[in-house]
């Protein structure tokens, strides 16, 4: 009986380093898909970096008080009103009884 006992812990012992192996090649692997896919994801955030550089100094260009002028002028043939046709309003501040 001692040599069937021996048989059987020899037989489990080989059953779990076969898993064992089995579980560190798959882990491996999964390593190694996932360090790809953050390599792909870095790659990306460092494109969409660049693209959101180049977006916000072509906005700041677009949107300078001199180009907009120069717009309003020549697009839309808006000039500047003569002093006598600009009006003021005040808007009531809270708590004013006028």
């Amino acid at each position: 009986m001692n040599r069937v006992n021996l048989a059987v812990a020899v037989l489990a012992l080989l059953v779990l380093v076969l898993v064992s192996a089995i579980a560190v090649v798959e882990v491996k692997h999964q390593t190694r898909s996932l360090f790809l896919k953050l390599e792909q994801l870095q790659a990306e955030r460092d494109r969409l970096n660049t693209e959101w550089s180049r977006l916000r100094l072509e906005q700041g260009a677009l949107a300078t008080h001199s180009r907009v002028e120069r717009m309003a002028r020549e697009e839309f043939e808006l000039e500047m009103p003569a002093g006598e046709d600009i009006v003021l309003l005040r808007l009531p501040q809270a708590g004013d009884d006028r």
